[in-house]
């Protein structure tokens, strides 16, 4: 891929991750209040609140770790078994400090190195792929946010994903 390509990549993945799907999380936090982003279904189930600290924690690993090169160190295990109700204003806060710190991460990274290989976890992948996986990973999630928001309170949110800016 050209370097120009490279760089269309990157920074298109930078805007769906940091604001378009970030954006969506978002707006489903702020619609619901604490006792609904704590609800789980049932016991085998994730509440939207874990979902988000998942994100959060993922996010600042792969893309602020991985990427960026920061010191992060993830308690994967920890994101799901929170308990909650953490306040809605802690998950906020967790949220936009994770994606300032991709928004960093990706906006200082040489797309030149998209190819390049690194270590994390044990697997070796290239940067783009690190990064995509990334995406696609946050994607996932925040899709199943935006459909217990739907399930927790018919008609709180609708069409969030045209209505959440793509830049």
């Amino acid at each position: 891929m050209s370097d120009a390509g490279n760089r269309l990549l990157l920074n298109t993945a930078r805007k769906r991750l940091v604001v378009h799907q970030a954006g969506q999380v978002r707006t489903c936090i702020e619609a619901l209040n604490d006792g609904q982003i704590w609800w789980r279904a049932n016991e085998g189930s994730n509440a939207v609140g874990n979902l988000v600290l998942h994100l959060c924690g993922s996010t600042r690993l792969y893309i602020g770790h991985g990427v960026g090169g920061n010191a992060y160190r993830r308690d994967r295990d920890a994101e799901f078994a929170e308990p909650g109700p953490l306040p809605k204003e802690d998950l906020l806060a967790r949220l936009d400090f994770a994606m300032a710190e991709a928004d960093r991460a990706l906006a200082e990274f040489d797309a030149e190195r998209l190819t390049e290989t690194t270590e994390l976890n044990g697997k070796t992948l290239t940067f783009g792929e690190l990064i995509l996986n990334q995406v696609l990973h946050f994607t996932t999630h925040a899709g199943q946010i935006v459909f217990a928001t739907k399930l927790i309170q018919v008609g709180l949110i609708d069409e969030v994903w045209k209505t959440t800016p793509a830049e």
